[in-house]
């Protein structure tokens, strides 16, 4: 989705929105709904903006027309899906995505807005809800997807057993270097001179330095305006000058000086990741959900949850509330516990919602793909989370596999329950 709207919206900045005619057709009818003959003509126009340095990339303007189209019945079908089941996007949430968007874009919320409206009055607003509606498709997705994906602890076994799962969890290095070349041939006065200059860097380092700037003064890599960043690699994919030391350094540790055929090297390790010991923070945490639904409406729910919450702070006790109205079936339970939580372990909005949260205290409600929820977090703790974690590791390697494979299947089945009638075809599929 991430992909579809910076490209959107660098079609929409640079590009003036084509204005919709006054006599506009329909092109497809979409169960109570429809797909208006302007969509397709202004969609195809921003693929064909984005791809316009690769436009043999493109189908034949007939087939990427039917493929345009079927992409808007679809997206049409889950905005039906999405309305049905109360899903909705407050202005919070959809002002942050439209901020990301304009940082993408190089520009803050205002020039971004002033970008569009200067292209075309109103245009703003059209790319607002294109937006919206995007972001409302993929919550309404991961929900209802997310609903049908199983993984067992057999599954997590068999992978974490399988090549596959060895190299997924596989130890990996994000590093950054320094490189004091040398030409080929290198006479021993050269490699003097560039010994100086790596001993000057490394006193740079030691001074405290940040490693960035050192990089930038000295290094002669063609990755040195990125910091020397060398991204994300497994041990394997290292020079094995760097692999023999990665495992030496600790994160943000710089290594001593390192010679090769190509000059002198500095090493730091930026982070790691995998297969290795991992001591994390957990804190004990307990909640309460309030789902909107068909008959609860997003804003009822976000009443009842403000309510319970007042009813909190005032004093009453969360476990009895948490048990009586809590809409977790599982937490709900046991007063809404859910023990000791690992970061990352639950979505981002409860998982940033935490962070905020001192010890023994109550958040305040907060919205997830779920609901309203109200937290308190009971303690916190560091914990060896080695093996958990590897099984995390393989459970969303999983996940994503088998999420995709849904997804599919999903859109299929929703598609073939819909009616639909394209314009100018003879034939018309209908719900069984």
């Amino acid at each position: 989705m991430r992909r579809y709207l910076f490209g959107l919206c660098l079609a929409c900045c640079f590009q003036p929105l084509m204005a919709a005619t006054p006599l506009d057709k329909v092109a497809a009818i979409v169960d109570e709904d429809v797909v208006l003959e302007s969509e397709v003509t202004q969609r195809i126009a921003d693929l064909q903006f984005q791809y316009r340095n690769r436009p043999n990339t493109l189908p034949s303007d007939d087939i990427l027309r039917t493929q345009v189209l079927e992409q808007l019945i679809v997206q049409r079908i889950q905005l039906s899906q999405a309305e049905r089941g109360g899903v909705r996007i407050d202005d919070n949430s959809l002002n942050g995505s439209l901020t990301e968007i304009a940082q993408q874009n190089g520009m803050t919320l205002a020039e971004f807005r002033n970008k569009l409206e200067t292209e075309k009055a109103g245009s703003y607003n059209q790319v607002r809800e294109q937006i919206r509606q995007e972001m409302i498709t993929s919550r309404v997705r991961n929900r209802r997807v997310g609903e049908r994906v199983h993984i067992t602890e057999q599954d997590i076994d068999n992978f974490l057993a399988s090549p596959q799962g060895a190299s997924a969890l596989e130890t990996e290095y994000r590093l950054a270097h320094i490189l004091i070349s040398v030409p080929d041939e290198a006479s021993p006065k050269q490699w003097a001179a560039a010994k100086v200059k790596a001993e000057q860097a490394l006193a740079l380092l030691q001074q405290g330095k940040p490693f960035f700037e050192v990089t930038t003064q000295f290094s002669k890599d063609e990755d040195a305006l990125q910091g020397g960043d060398l991204g994300w690699r497994k041990a394997a994919q290292l020079p094995t000058l760097f692999a023999d030391n990665a495992d030496k350094l600790k994160k943000g540790e710089f290594s001593s000086i390192l010679q090769s055929p190509a000059g002198y090297h500095l090493l730091t390790l930026i982070d790691k990741r995998g297969n290795q010991q991992m001591m994390i923070q957990q804190h004990h945490v307990r909640h309460i959900l309030i789902k909107p639904s068909e008959i609860v409406s997003l804003e009822d729910a976000k009443q009842k949850a403000d309510d319970l919450h007042e009813r909190l702070v005032k004093g009453a006790d969360f476990a009895e509330l948490a048990s009586t109205y809590s809409e977790d079936v599982g937490s709900a339970r046991n007063g809404g516990d859910l023990s000791w939580v690992s970061p990352g372990e639950m979505v981002a909005s409860f998982d940033d919602m935490i962070k905020k949260t001192p010890t023994n205290h109550i958040s305040p409600v907060f919205e997830s793909q779920f609901g309203w929820h109200i937290l308190q977090v009971l303690g916190e703790r560091n914990q060896d989370m080695t093996t958990p974690y590897r099984r995390n590791l393989a459970r969303q390697a999983l996940y994503a596999r088998q999420f995709d494979e849904e997804k599919a299947s999903w859109l299929r089945e929703l598609r073939a329950e819909a009616f639909v009638q394209i314009k100018g075809e003879k034939t018309e599929e209908a719900k069984p």
